[in-house]
């Protein structure tokens, strides 16, 4: 192909992009899907190394998702091209996949079965419009390599599009250089969080892949998200508990310290607004929920650029609204695939998920109000455990994560509500992937934790 036929084909791309991601009305699931379709075709003329200014920014269009290109796109950005490399997970990981893939199938209703350990399908027999690839997608992000879970202290910062955030207190504090850019810090809430697997772990082939004792019989995972600060919320904090039977529902508390008790809560405050903040209990890693009370649908793979191994051990944020990550980006080829809630009080009318082909980690998806119009967008970041900078604890400690546990660890998930111009970040400070003490998380992940000094 000519250089002239060449700039042509870029600029038709730029120019198809551009409209769909400024264009005159809100953006739909048709303009989603026609920048799919132009992704497919779109040749990179980006090399190693290149940092993309604004006046070179066609070049990298064609690989933002719709919906984040006017957040990664503006005067002043700086888009470091760098290939991510070998990001595949543990050989343990890969063992079980290699074992125990064969056997998995699903079932008439989407369940899965005779599910052990390791990835349960494999990602190159995937058919765009077949019925099945959908869920077996969906399974794949369940249950791609996660160790032993995820710990951190979280921020979840609420920020309105424009204004500044100079004057802020988190400004004052030791996590000021984190947040550059602009944006007006509404509000900065903060505390642990805690995820940790019982079952279908590729860790402990020797133990059946499960940990040892009636506590952890048929439970997936234990999860607490929790609140320290402010004042006026801290000691909230909910605790789901997921089972290994695909079939059967989470059992979910909340402890509100205004009521001062411990209360179930149902599937439908999973699907509530976490706190006021942009996310709920569900949108965390883009999907945290029950893969059966949805439908789902694969729509093939595209590549995209994506934050898939960090320079820095925590995000650090930059841009007019300071919601967009200053870091690598790679181009990574990644899954898309659509979740359709089956309930009808559920706020999405369906959402875009892209995970990565190789680490099975998800790093954008959109969500689409009822009215079928684009609602949120999320970009997520992440950092490898094998690197050096994984061991900074500039500006929070963590417990070590195990050499050779190659985690694409959870840096932070970032959400834009482009209807009502804020954003919610929340980066996962010194988030490790540890050797759990099974007494100490045993404590932190019972009900009866949920008050202890409160």
């Amino acid at each position: 192909m000519s250089i002239l036929a060449k700039t042509a084909r870029v600029g038709a791309f730029a120019a198809l992009l551009g409209a769909i991601s400024s264009g005159a009305g809100a953006m739909t699931t048709e303009d989603f899907l026609a920048w799919l379709e132009a992704n497919q075709k779109a040749t990179p003329e980006f090399t190693e190394g290149e940092v993309i200014t604004h006046d070179k920014s066609d070049k990298i269009r064609p690989f933002v998702p719709p919906g984040y290109q006017d957040e990664m796109i503006f005067d002043g950005m700086e888009v470091t091209i760098k290939d991510a490399g070998d990001i595949s997970p543990a050989d343990v990981y890969k063992e079980a996949t290699a074992k125990h893939q064969g056997s998995v199938v699903l079932a008439d209703d989407g369940a899965i079965e005779n599910y052990v350990a390791g990835l349960p399908f494999d990602p190159a027999t995937l058919v765009p419009g077949d019925a099945g690839s959908g869920l077996k997608a969906a399974w794949n992000f369940t249950y791609r390599w996660q160790h032993e879970g995820l710990q951190a202290t979280a921020h979840w910062i609420w920020v309105r599009k424009g204004g500044s955030h100079d004057k802020h207190e988190i400004m004052k504090s030791k996590f000021a250089d984190l947040y550059g850019g602009g944006g007006k810090f509404e509000r900065v809430l903060s505390g642990p969080y805690l995820r940790v697997y019982f079952n279908f772990r590729a860790d402990l082939a020797d133990q059946g892949y499960a940990v040892e004792g009636k506590w952890a019989k048929g439970t997936e995972f234990r999860e607490l998200t929790a609140f320290d600060e402010p004042f006026d919320i801290a000691g909230t904090a909910f605790l789901i508990l997921r089972y290994t039977n695909p079939r059967k529902a989470d059992d979910s508390w909340a402890y509100l310290p205004s009521l001062r008790r411990v209360r179930r809560i149902s599937v439908e405050v999973k699907y509530d607004s976490l706190l006021g903040t942009d996310h709920t209990l569900e949108d965390f890693y883009c999907f945290a929920g029950r893969t059966l009370e949805h439908d789902w649908k694969y729509h093939g793979t595209a590549r995209i650029l994506a934050v898939a191994r960090s320079r820095y051990r925590d995000t650090h944020f930059y841009g007019p609204n300071g919601w967009t990550p200053r870091d690598d980006w790679a181009l990574r080829e990644v899954d898309v695939f659509q979740q359709i809630p089956k309930s009808e009080s559920h706020p999405y009318s369906h959402k875009f998920i892209m995970t990565d082909r190789q680490a099975g980690e998800a790093y954008y998806c959109n969500a689409f109000d009822r009215g079928g119009e684009l609602w949120k967008v999320w970009q997520l970041s992440k950092v490898f455990s094998e690197d050096p900078q994984f061991k900074d604890a500039t500006y929070t400690k963590a417990l070590p994560t195990p050499v050779g546990a190659r985690i694409s660890g959870f840096q932070s998930i970032n959400v834009i509500d482009k209807q009502n111009g804020r954003g919610t970040l929340v980066p996962t400070l010194g988030q490790s992937n540890p050797d759990n003490s099974f007494k100490k998380v045993r404590r932190k992940l019972d009900v009866n934790y949920l008050t202890e000094g409160r």
